[in-house]
């Protein structure tokens, strides 16, 4: 079973759908309003990984998360593609996946080496 994870996605109904579809593979998912949010209860919880939508925040953002935070990251988009995924790589994302491609972020999410 999978540590906790932080959702972060521009789309708030998306957000607590995802949350619910990570329950089979996460004791804890939880989606939050915005990317301070995410640093905050991050940082005060814990919680090293996060699925975090490119229409909230940027590349930059990402890195800095995996920086500051020690925070695995997998990042979603409405259109990602090839070069997004090798902008997001390059950044130190696990994967960059559609926000609507459930089963993909659960495949990054399942291969992510976080401690529980």
């Amino acid at each position: 079973m999978q540590g906790a994870v932080l959702i972060l996605n521009a789309d708030a109904v998306r957000a607590e759908a995802l949350v619910c579809q990570l329950k089979s593979i996460s004791k804890d998912a939880l989606a939050v309003r915005s990317l301070q949010e995410l640093q905050e209860v991050a940082a005060e919880l814990g919680i090293r990984l996060g699925v975090v939508d490119l229409d909230v925040a940027t590349l930059q953002e990402v890195a800095t998360l995996r920086r500051r935070l020690s925070m695995e990251i997998i990042c979603t988009h409405r259109n990602a593609d090839e070069g997004m995924w090798a902008d997001a790589m390059n950044a130190g994302a696990l994967d960059c996946c559609y926000d609507d491609d459930v089963a993909a972020i659960c495949r990054a999410l399942t291969n992510a080496k976080v401690a529980a």
